[in-house]
């Protein structure tokens, strides 16, 4: 519809209660984000880490969806019930699958570090122990004998 110097615009809606609530699409995409998080901590816990990475496309882009539905929502505006009810689920559902999976990865980032720290310190250890003087150890019977460098000292008294 084409609107001409002759017709008025439509009224401004200056009615919040007039205005459909954003609840309802606030309530589905946490509903969304809490499915996606529990998928995440599944595939986690099931150490397929290679099949988390198609999945944090989607989950930045529902929560910043969740973020702009959250800040478009009028807080002045009356709520049904029913409506707040479906909103105590819909986030208790997200805070809990969001704890899960938060728990999940910081028993996996955990797990990493210490199985890091095994490797450094094993390398560590056996760097340390080859380059330090020590009594050479017994070579077996019939094994080819290395040379093994002993201490050197250089007489400078000349």
């Amino acid at each position: 519809m084409a609107f001409s110097a002759r017709t008025p615009l439509p009224p401004a809606r200056s009615n919040a209660a007039a205005a459909p609530s954003k609840l309802p699409a606030l309530c589905a995409i946490a509903d969304e984000l809490a499915t996606l998080l529990d998928r995440e901590t599944a595939l986690i816990r099931a150490m397929r880490i290679k099949d988390i990475a198609p999945l944090q496309a989607d989950k930045a882009r529902l929560t910043k969806l969740c973020g702009t539905t959250l800040h478009a929502i009028d807080p002045a505006a009356p709520v049904s019930t029913a409506l707040k009810d479906q909103w105590r689920a819909a986030s208790k559902k997200l805070g809990d699958a969001a704890l899960a999976n938060e728990m999940a990865l910081r028993v996996g980032h955990a797990a990493t570090d210490q199985l890091v720290s095994a490797i450094v310190g094993h390398i560590q250890k056996e760097r340390s122990s080859a380059g330090a003087y020590a009594r050479p150890k017994p070579v077996a019977p019939g094994a080819s004998r290395r040379p093994a460098l002993a201490g050197v000292t250089i007489d400078r008294s000349l």
